[in-house]
């Protein structure tokens, strides 16, 4: 975001614009016991989309899959089983 902010959210589409349509934003907070994520939209209804324009965005990308876990998690009360492998 151009106030430096950091968010993450579900993007639901990017309409003819460019611009994002989200839902669920949450802004990320560094703390002591790591990165969180608090609802960046505290009095609006969370099942709602809103619009973030693309002249408001500096950079754009996937994230960790461990934030994405922790969002969902956070988001829907799902907990997400980390990724299993083999080992030969």
């Amino acid at each position: 975001m151009t106030n430096g902010d950091e968010v993450v959210a579900k993007v639901v589409e990017r309409n003819g614009n460019g611009d994002f349509v989200i839902n669920r934003p949450h802004s990320v907070i560094p703390s002591q016991q790591g990165v969180g994520l608090y609802p960046s939209l505290i009095t609006a209804d969370p099942d709602s989309n809103f619009i973030i324009t693309s002249d408001h965005i500096m950079m754009c990308a996937p994230t960790v899959p461990e934030i994405e876990a922790h969002y969902i998690k956070m988001t829907t009360g799902v907990v997400v089983a980390p990724k299993q492998s083999i080992i030969v």
